[in-house]
């Protein structure tokens, strides 16, 4: 738990207490060169405390989440571990951060309980409808219109859902692998940093929930109090006149990541040439096949500092500045093992350029409306101008990237016709090209009016996996891909992001995306954190293999390039 600081002042005891600061400059760092030092202070401060810190750079409308009221972290049960035999049940467990806080001894800080997917989904629905209820928003009455331009958290749930647990539920029967770590994890952010209008500071945003809790009086207001002391520490840290520029901007020092493909490039072609089999079979029209790069960082358990995936997360945004790019930490309260601290988490960072869905709330007539802009078509940058606009060019013109892309549109409007009015569903866009730092994508958007009895977590929930990243028809795909790939894709292909309690939100696919695991090996007295990258692309029978095999390549080529990179000397 958090503990009150002793502040020291200079001030006499009948002199009045300034108003606290609730905003900071923190060296003009931007949210990807902030959030390493953020955690690493945040933990030096107090490593007691549940940080769970979360970041979604949200197309350019950032928010650093701190430290959850509630978080949910679900976990795949084997059939031996299951109470009762039941299949599909899932550990999900309860972090509350006011049971840290409460003399109620019924009111437990965590909780497991057994559930389904969709109970826990339901779960959620309930949660976030008694918070609307409850919740009042510093905005004025906004239409459709202005909401599409100024959407960002203001108050909800943020987190991911993972494909595995996704593409299980999907097709239980086929019994698809689910990766040893979190499914899914959520967290109620009441406490959250965003930055103010000016871009020029962060302001920090402390809603009613904070302190509307059944403690004591003198308890009100602690936990708040010592967050803004850790935050002024670090602000006052950071703008130091002694400090470079930069010192400032220099991310922690990282070695060499070094990932390993798992498979050879006769392995990709044995894969490929049995989806074409399925292809031509007629059991779909298209299928998602991805591979994986893996690797380890190691530390000695006697060492004091472990390497994390958030050390990275500078230089691979300023390599990609992907709009949907995100950081995730998942405290593991499931393992016999761990304890609360940074280098027992599970970590996902996320370079994704992808929209999966965006969730809008029209104040005026409580409607709710979603888009959606699903990515098939990739061709690389070009090492000049020219040859840039060529490679343009060809995906522009490629007739197989168009075609896979309507299958896409297709399958993601048959989605959304199960939860839209009828007639609302339109695609305003087929085949924009979007540019990314490594590869031209071709992007189309789907719009649609969500009936007035369907909320926007069941739709999310309903329409995992994406179906940019396992292929129509979805069931089948999703089977074909666990027997090819023979590995569980864990959070990879899964959803990044954040769901207002009005229903408003925005999440990602997670593609260009790493997760990382702790793993401790007493006996050798040694920590390994796995660490594993995915790419892939839709195969249909007009592919060809070593174009395929070559996209993959371009598709994390950059982001293998910046973990190789060796600045532990700087």
């Amino acid at each position: 738990m958090l503990v009150a600081p002793h502040l020291k002042t200079e001030q006499t005891a009948s002199a009045p207490s300034p108003a606290p600061q609730t905003s900071w400059r923190f060296g003009d760092l931007s949210a990807a060169e902030l959030l390493p030092k953020l955690k690493r202070h945040l933990y030096g401060q107090n490593p007691n405390a549940n940080w769970q810190l979360v970041w979604l750079n949200n197309d350019g409308r950032p928010v650093i989440g701190l430290l959850p009221k509630m978080s949910w972290s679900v976990y795949y049960l084997s059939d031996s571990k299951l109470p009762n035999q039941q299949p599909n049940i899932y550990k999900v467990i309860k972090n509350c951060r006011d049971g840290l806080y409460s003399h109620d001894k019924t009111n437990q800080a965590i909780t497991s309980s057994y559930m389904s997917y969709s109970d826990w989904q339901e779960d959620l629905i309930a949660y976030s409808q008694a918070h609307d209820a409850d919740d009042t928003y510093d905005k004025d009455s906004l239409s459709i219109e202005d909401h599409d331009k100024q959407l960002s958290y203001q108050h909800g749930l943020i987190g991911f859902i993972g494909y595995d647990i996704a593409a299980y539920e999907l097709s239980p029967a086929a019994r698809i692998k689910l990766a040893a770590q979190p499914c899914a994890a959520l967290g109620h952010y009441d406490i959250y940093l965003t930055p103010n209008a000016e871009q020029t500071s962060w302001q920090l945003t402390i809603k009613d929930s904070v302190t509307d809790t059944d403690t004591d009086d003198e308890q009100k207001g602690v936990l708040v109090k010592a967050l803004i002391s850790y935050l002024d520490i670090m602000d006052k840290e950071l703008s130091n006149q002694t400090f470079e520029k930069s010192v400032l901007e220099e991310s922690y020092k990282t070695t060499p990541l070094l990932l390993k493909a798992q498979w050879s490039k006769r392995d990709y072609q044995q894969a490929f040439d049995k989806t074409q089999n399925y292809l031509q079979q007629g059991d779909c029209y298209q299928i998602n096949l991805t591979q994986q790069w893996q690797g380890a960082f190691n530390q000695n358990l006697t060492d004091n500092v472990t390497p994390m995936l958030i050390d990275y997360l500078p230089a691979l945004h300023r390599n990609t500045h992907a709009p949907f790019a995100g950081y995730l930490a998942v405290n593991d309260f499931n393992s016999k093992i761990s304890v609360n601290t940074p280098d027992h988490q599970f970590e996902l960072l996320s370079c994704s350029p992808e929209l999966f869905f965006t969730f809008i709330k029209d104040d005026n007539t409580g409607k709710h409306h979603i888009r959606t802009k699903p990515i098939k078509g990739t061709m690389p940058r070009g090492l000049n101008t020219e040859q840039d606009n060529v490679y343009k060019q060809q995906l522009i013109d490629s007739e197989k990237d168009r075609a896979e892309n309507v299958m896409i549109v297709d399958l993601l409007r048959n989605d959304l016709g199960k939860y839209a009015k009828i007639g609302s569903v339109k695609v305003p866009q087929l085949f924009a090209i979007e540019s990314f730092s490594n590869v031209h994508h071709m992007v189309s958007t789907i719009t649609a009016e969500l009936k007035t009895a369907t909320h926007p977590l069941a739709v999310l929930f309903g329409s995992l996996p994406a179906g940019s990243i396992t292929g129509t028809p979805k069931k089948r795909a999703v089977e074909i891909i666990s027997e090819l790939e023979g590995a569980a894709r864990g959070a990879y292909c899964g959803t990044l992001g954040y769901m207002n309690f009005d229903g408003s939100g925005q999440w990602n696919v997670l593609i260009r995306t790493l997760q990382a695991n702790n793993l401790s090996n007493h006996k050798l007295g040694k920590k390994e954190r796995h660490v594993n990258l995915w790419a892939g692309g839709g195969i249909t029978v007009a592919s060809d293999c070593d174009a395929e095999y070559q996209e993959c390549l371009d598709k994390v080529g950059n982001l293998l390039g910046v973990l190789t990179q060796d600045n532990s000397d700087k």
